[in-house]
């Protein structure tokens, strides 16, 4: 964030008898935002009552919105936490304004990669030197106009360089109404909201505010979720203060908490440091008063088991990362004869984007289910159905995740390949179908190789033209194991070391042989490959769900998403399929 030439004014020194005046003291804070009842009603297109997804830019120029920083978008709360901060210099004495618009973010296309549609709501503005001089609480409210309130809170920053590396898994959460009092086992499918948490800290000057400095991915339909790692800045936390780690659920209107505990850092990180079979859980109770003094019920609504915790100097955790991925780098720069300079790395987030900068090349190959459970694909309203040459779930999938992939590859060359059809027989064309064997691989189109998305669409479309029969069951591991062959061979010939995979399976339902691909994708690690399921229609896909959401270790390079949950946003659907894909690549390189 830039600060405005006029954001400041000097302070002449009546004493001075025409000397320079001694510059102000300068003092490093940090600007933390909240909001309070903004009204659901400021989205034109909610007419059900849902709480708001919202988002504030902050600026230090009135004119100028080039220069703003943004917080995340929250969603589902008309009293949102936001978690991001924003580190400001201030010269003490001197008038520093800071100008936050808040908006409301419309429509599905708040998870992609593109700008969200937003709806401005209102702007309000506070002076700094009003939130610090002579205010205990150090927080300034200011009303937004179409209703609501924006809470700002100042502190000045703590002087630290540690990061916080947080896991956590829950068990047995309870969900709750007015009414029933429910525990959900772990089989059970029905009405299992999807869950996060947050971890907050008390505020340096109110013994009645908590502010939340981390928010956690949500786990889909889960009592036993295992949230990914987090990496907390501790820049905002001192190491012996009270946190509070609070699991919420999402509804469809709103977002609710479960259940809290109050705890430290140390204590985080002394509960797994003895065997993970004799650690105790953290108690999550429903908290009844706010603020760091709340009381809790003593009502349990489930337990938080701590995977992993423990602090590193932010420098040691790039040091190690950068001496993988830069001597691989450098490597390919040697190997291939290319003058291009080894550009520094400065943060974990470009690795990627260093990859990808030295010569990635990713490459994608698509497998497409045509068991019979996808329907008769000419009757209308079935999977494959296409009419008049429009399009359908399987080619809007392929579409979207295909492009996104074929910006990293350098040949844009992808084979196609079926399971789950039977064709007739060339030598004994008397065959009936049931006595047709299942080919559960078969190459689509009339070439060994798609070129680009639209040639994977074309060799899709061909098989159409062909005469096969839907069958079943549906069986993965061949073109797995397809998969898995190709990225073998990249994997062991030194010229192609910064080559890469992904294969993109899509399929309509229960997969036959999910133990056995399970462990198979999982004992893929040493290979430079990724898994992308995509699920269409609306079957059943809990056990999808589940491996998904399991650690690393169990899961592999392996991401499975539903195509109906995002099907009118291609951006956001490419963006979930591929989510995990920058750190599966920079993991096979620097573990390479």
């Amino acid at each position: 964030m830039r600060r405005s030439t006029a954001a400041s004014t000097d302070y002449p020194n009546d004493d001075s008898d025409g000397e320079e005046a001694l510059p102000a003291p300068k003092t490093k804070i940090r600007l933390f935002l909240r909001a309070n009842n903004i009204r659901s009603s400021t989205i034109t297109s909610s007419l059900t009552g849902q709480q708001p997804h919202t988002q504030c830019r902050v600026s230090l120029d009135p004119d100028s919105h080039a220069s703003s920083d943004s917080t995340e978008i929250v969603y589902k709360s008309s009293s949102p936490n936001y978690t991001t901060s924003f580190p400001l210099e201030y010269e003490e004495g001197s008038q520093l304004m800071i100008y936050v618009d808040v908006y409301a973010c419309k429509g599905s296309g708040i998870m992609s990669d593109s700008s969200p549609e937003l709806k401005w709501i209102g702007r309000v503005n506070y002076n700094v030197q009003d939130i610090l001089d002579g205010n205990p609480s150090q927080t300034k409210a200011r009303s937004l106009p179409k209703g609501g309130t924006i809470y700002a809170q100042i502190e000045r920053e703590f002087s630290g360089d540690n990061n916080l590396t947080l896991r956590l898994r829950a068990h047995s959460l309870v969900f709750t109404n007015s009414r029933l009092r429910t525990s959900l086992a772990a089989t059970t499918t029905l009405g299992k909201p999807s869950t996060y948490f947050e971890l907050s800290r008390p505020a340096k000057s109110s013994s009645s505010s908590w502010i939340v400095v981390y928010r956690s991915n949500s786990i889909r339909e889960s009592t036993t979720p295992m949230w990914d790692k987090a990496t907390i800045d501790l820049n905002s936390i001192s190491s012996d203060e009270i946190l509070r780690i609070s699991v919420k659920k999402e509804e469809k209107k709103k977002c609710k908490e479960i259940g809290s505990f109050e705890t430290t850092i140390q204590c985080l990180i002394e509960s797994c440091q003895i065997d993970e079979h004799m650690r105790s859980s953290f108690v999550l109770q429903p908290t009844s008063t706010r603020g760091p003094r709340g009381r809790q019920s003593n009502k349990k609504t489930g337990q938080i088991t701590v995977v992993s915790a423990y602090m590193q100097r932010r420098d040691e955790v790039l040091n190690e990362i950068r001496q993988k991925s830069q001597k691989l780098i450098l490597d390919h720069y040697l190997s291939s004869g290319e003058n291009n300079p080894l550009r520094e790395i400065s943060t974990s987030n470009s690795i990627f984007s260093d990859y990808v900068d030295a010569g990635l090349d990713i490459g994608l190959c698509v497998a497409i289910d045509f068991t019979s459970s996808n329907g008769d694909p000419q009757k209308p309203g079935t999977l494959h159905f296409i009419r008049d040459g429009m399009s359908n779930d399987y080619i809007d999938a392929i579409e979207s995740i295909g492009s996104a992939v074929e910006k990293y590859s350098k040949s844009k060359e992808s084979p196609v390949w079926g399971f789950g059809a039977k064709f007739p027989s060339d030598v004994s064309p008397e065959l009936a179908v049931e006595e047709l064997p299942v080919r559960h691989i078969f190459q689509c189109g009339e070439v060994e190789s798609a070129t680009g998305t639209q040639g994977i669409v074309d060799a899709y479309r061909y098989v159409f033209e062909l005469g096969f029969h839907m069958s079943g069951p549906t069986v993965m591991l061949p073109v797995i194991n397809a998969a898995a062959f190709r990225a073998d061979k990249i994997h062991k010939d030194p010229s192609k070391q910064l080559k890469y995979t992904v294969l993109l399976i899509l399929t309509d339902g229960v997969v036959n042989d999910l133990d056995s691909t399970k462990k198979f994708i999982s004992n893929c690690r040493h290979l430079p490959l990724s898994f992308v399921v995509v699920g269409i229609g609306r079957a059943d896909f809990t056990e999808m769900n589940e491996w998904n959401e399991q650690q690393p270790d169990l899961r592999g390079r392996f991401t499975f998403v539903e195509f109906r949950d995002l099907q009118f946003d291609p951006a956001a659907l490419s963006k979930k399929a591929l989510e995990r894909l920058p750190e599966d690549v920079v993991d096979y390189f620097t573990c390479k």
